[in-house]
């Protein structure tokens, strides 16, 4: 280009990457045994796209990982990648590590390191939200429900009795189903982590690879009771009923939430980050309120946010609003602190319909 040009019109253009988000709300963590035989590209904690990523690791037919890695894979959409993180066997020496030094098969009658302690190793490692077992020890479900309520991740695990495992009744970020087929869990994340967050209900799903429960309507209840979901046959098709997490909220719900929070978080970081800076005026203030916005048109668009819809007087009720303060109502301390406080919103989830009671009349 001519230098006459550039002295009359100096044009400096820049491009500026996106901030990278590591949450995904479509991936499983398994954690099972590491393989009898490992391979080349084996890792205690790795991502895999494809089955045959995990045989290379090492992993064979009838080893746990592998047979979980292989009902994810099998579904109708599978996912694009799973987790997957070793448990190691616990060194007799206190200050000792096994990582690295034994296969599998050197393992054997061992005992295997606490599941507390593989999950905070794994939560080292960002991009996963559904944690599933591939084998488990009696304590193991309640050890990963305690610190998966801790975290923004959810746990799913199979219970092979009509007894739940995980005793505690509150929490909100773990479900169990139950299932004769040990991998069910796996099964039910991967076909409705194939769906966007708000866009689906966990219940009336059909798994591939794994066989219903012919249970008894009282069976049912007792499920329900134990707070576990449950897979059956019914009208010609294998379902999921009900999608609960055990303390009684909806698995969607939660996924939804925890993908709103992030998005939330995400575009107004992003905001901060590729403005010089944001003013304390009203116009600054509204720039993050758009931002807000955004992330709830957004959740409205894929089915978590309810539509707008009219009362009976034909008044609008609207599915989300947001509300913020203006800059001259906050004192000169709030300005100073550079901290925004006040902005607000509240949505209307648009929910799922699971039952329909139909009345009727049939007249001559």
């Amino acid at each position: 280009m001519s230098e006459i040009l550039d002295n009359i019109v100096n044009c400096n253009i820049s491009i500026e990457a996106p901030v990278e988000d590591g949450a995904s709300f479509g991936t499983i963590l398994l954690i099972g045994r590491r393989p009898v035989a490992e391979g080349k590209n084996f890792k205690q904690v790795d991502k895999y796209a494809s089955l045959a990523e995990v045989s290379e690791a090492g992993w064979k037919e009838k080893e746990e990982i592998y047979e979980a890695a292989r009902i994810a894979f099998i579904q109708e959409q599978k996912p694009k990648y799973i987790y997957i993180a070793v448990r190691n066997a616990e060194s007799p020496d206190p200050g000792g590590n096994t990582e690295g030094e034994e296969t599998a098969a050197q393992e054997t009658g061992k005992a295997l390191e606490g599941i507390t302690k593989t999950i905070e190793k794994a939560l080292d490692t960002p991009g996963w939200y559904g944690l599933a077992l591939a084998g488990a020890e009696e304590g193991d479900y309640e050890e990963a429900a305690k610190i998966i309520e801790s975290t923004e991740k959810i746990f799913a695990f199979t219970a092979a009795e009509m007894k739940n495992p995980v005793t505690e009744e509150k929490y909100m970020r773990t479900f169990g189903i139950y299932s004769e087929d040990a991998y069910a869990h796996v099964a039910w994340l991967s076909k409705c982590f194939s769906y966007d967050p708000g866009s689906e209900t966990w219940a009336y799903k059909t798994l591939a690879g794994i066989l219903p429960s012919e249970i008894t309507s009282r069976e049912m209840r007792l499920l329900e009771e134990e707070n576990l979901n449950y897979y059956v046959p019914c009208a010609g098709r294998d379902i999921t009923r009900d999608g609960k997490m055990i303390g009684g909220e909806w698995v969607d719900i939660i996924r939804f939430r925890d993908w709103l929070k992030n998005q939330m978080q995400i575009r107004i970081y992003e905001l901060f980050v590729k403005h010089p800076k944001i003013p304390y005026t009203d116009a600054g203030i509204v720039l993050v309120q758009n931002q807000m916005e955004a992330v709830l048109a957004e959740g409205q668009k894929i089915g978590g946010i309810a539509d707008t819809e009219y009362d009976e007087n034909d008044e609008p009720i609207y599915g989300y609003v947001v509300t913020v303060p203006k800059a001259a109502s906050l004192s000169s301390a709030q300005r100073a602190s550079r901290v925004l406080s006040g902005c607000q919103f509240r949505a209307r989830l648009a929910g799922a319909i699971h039952v329909a009671e139909l009345k009727g009349n049939l007249v001559y």
